[in-house]
């Protein structure tokens, strides 16, 4: 049991180096609780707060439901399956402790006050203060959820398992309701403004996908994908100075999936593209020639790109610029902040046209 208690205690610790660092990775999903602005929609900008009686939802992309329910006392952390909250299936339910000392997902005003409740908690009340970390288990989701063992003599810690998530909620304020400020009262919180975030792995597929395309070395199953396109590996190498080392789309409109690689030319280190159309037909851009206003050389400069499929908004790196009309996808080669040029498929054949390019001092 002491060693269980070490594994799950250093599951949660890992919290507190995480607490104010809220980002997806490769490897884990993460989803901040987000404040409100004047107009009452949800912003990244604000920390998010309750007070009185009030309780706070927020659902996230994938239906889980984070919610902030107000109790006698303060305010309970829980995470459900889906917002039906009455049906649904809290995932953090596996946090420690069952029973005994106070459990971190539980906020109460007492938490902050000593034993007779005449002054701030001096170590004398035994509850966790203003980092809580909690466990969040995707394996619950679709159970009955975890219900403890009325067993006095079971184990009442439930080891992490790898597929485990971690949460933390963060007390930026608070503020205590005055009539229960009496000595040898429970002291009851009325206003609480945090700062939380939830994070969880991601599934095999997904990891493996992104960590490939965070990478910019090339694979085999690259070399054998523009090889049999038609690429001449001997006078090119396929060579990638941004991410992602290669995009993937229709770019002809021909409903056939197309893809393009950074290559450098063997002979004097000259960068460009490889288009594959179709796995058939090789294009190669920014060599000896490209079309419309561009010149090759500015392939050495590029530093970012991104694939726009058809109908997809426009990135932010577009501005007030107007994208052309193509037959399918647009590739953007971009000068971060200096100079941006689209290339693209248009009546049977590759165009490209800077849209705009700022003068440089």
């Amino acid at each position: 049991m002491r060693r269980l208690l070490s594994v799950v205690m250093l599951f949660l610790g890992a919290a507190a180096a995480h607490a104010q660092e809220c980002q997806p990775t490769a490897e884990r999903h993460a989803a901040r609780i987000l404040g409100r602005d004047s107009a009452g929609g949800l912003t990244p900008n604000e920390f998010p707060f309750v007070a009185g009686e009030q309780s706070l939802f927020q659902t996230f992309e994938n239906g889980w439901t984070f919610a902030l329910m107000s109790t006698e006392n303060g305010w309970a952390v829980r995470v459900f399956e889906n917002p039906q909250i009455g049906m649904a299936v809290d995932l953090t339910s596996l946090t420690p402790p069952h029973g005994g000392a106070p459990n971190p997902r539980d906020i109460e005003g007492w938490h902050f006050r000593n034993a007779d409740n005449t002054a701030p908690n001096d170590g004398s009340v035994n509850a966790p203060q203003s980092l809580r970390a909690f466990i969040v288990s995707p394996g619950l989701v679709g159970t009955g959820g975890y219900k403890p063992s009325p067993d006095p003599g079971a184990p009442r810690l439930i080891e992490p398992g790898p597929d485990d998530g971690i949460g933390w909620l963060k007390v930026l304020d608070y503020g205590l309701a005055g009539a229960s400020l009496v000595p040898g009262g429970r002291a009851r919180m009325n206003y609480l403004k945090f700062d939380a975030c939830i994070a969880w792995p991601r599934g095999d597929a997904e990891r493996d996908r992104l960590l490939d395309a965070d990478r910019l070395e090339f694979t085999a199953a690259d070399h054998e994908t523009f090889g049999s396109c038609g690429l001449d590996l001997e006078a090119f190498a396929l060579d990638a100075t941004y991410l992602p080392r290669r995009l993937g789309g229709d770019l002809d409109g021909d409903g056939a999936a197309d893809a393009v690689a950074q290559v450098v030319r063997k002979a004097d280190g000259k960068r460009g593209l490889a288009l594959c159309r179709a796995g058939t037909w090789t294009s190669m851009i920014g060599f000896d020639d490209m079309p419309g206003d561009v010149a090759p050389s500015y392939l050495d400069q590029v530093e970012a790109w991104t694939w726009v499929a058809p109908d997809a908004p426009p990135p932010p790196s577009v501005g007030n610029a107007t994208l052309p009309v193509a037959d399918g996808a647009i590739l953007l080669l971009e000068r971060i902040e200096k100079e941006l040029v689209a290339v693209y498929w248009r009546d049977e054949a590759l165009a490209a046209r800077r849209l705009y390019h700022i003068v440089e001092p």
